[in-house]
């Protein structure tokens, strides 16, 4: 028998993971500029990223890490510099970027962001510790926790992706994508005000 509330999980991992967040205002800002076929690899990035760290949620592995208060701090000053540099990236995102930029944020760099993205790992801490299934085995608990929540955050990853594009396509002018830019760089620099509070 499964103790497990797969509603409220649903619900959850749905909310958590459609919300604006570091993830993704990046995967609309690629959305917006390169389109959705050009974005898959920052997705596919990001999506694997996230399963290992709700893997270390669901072991167990990433509340030994966040309750040592220096690799705490050391995760805050790593994850707020690498959001500031993607604020700044992000911004600069605009018409005339040739597919072929080298500003573009590939899989390794989605990837390892997971690390240190501060909603990433609430999201995995906070699931893991109310919605972990309880079974005989915690390799398949775990492997459910992981792969419902992937199941939920990929659709969700797609619509930010797509809204981006959507945009692109209704916005031409250089002032109105400087308008966007701004508006990502300054809800960046919130979620890194954010990590501090």
């Amino acid at each position: 028998m499964i103790d497990f509330n797969i509603a409220g999980y649903l619900i959850f991992a749905f909310v958590s993971s459609i919300t604006p967040g570091p993830n993704n205002f990046m995967l609309f800002s690629y959305g917006k500029q390169f389109g959705y076929k050009d974005s898959t690899k920052l997705l596919l990035g990001i999506f694997f990223g996230f399963i290992v760290l709700l893997y270390a949620s669901g072991y167990g592995i990433a509340q030994v890490i966040t309750n040592n208060p220096t690799i705490g701090l050391v995760l805050k000053i790593v994850s707020s510099i690498w959001l500031l540099y993607l604020a700044f990236v992000l911004s600069k995102l605009n018409s005339e970027i040739s597919v072929e930029s080298k500003s573009k944020i590939g899989f390794y760099q989605g990837f390892f962001m997971q690390f240190i993205n501060p909603k990433a790992w609430i999201m995995a801490l906070s699931g893991a510790s109310a919605f972990m299934p309880h079974l005989d085995s915690i390799h398949l608990s775990v492997f459910i926790f992981a792969f419902m929540f992937g199941l939920v955050g990929i659709p969700c990853m797609i619509v930010w992706i797509s809204f981006g594009d959507l945009i692109s396509k209704l916005l031409k002018s250089e002032k109105a994508n400087r308008i966007v830019g701004y508006t990502l760089f300054l809800l960046m620099i919130l979620s890194i005000v954010m990590i501090w509070l």
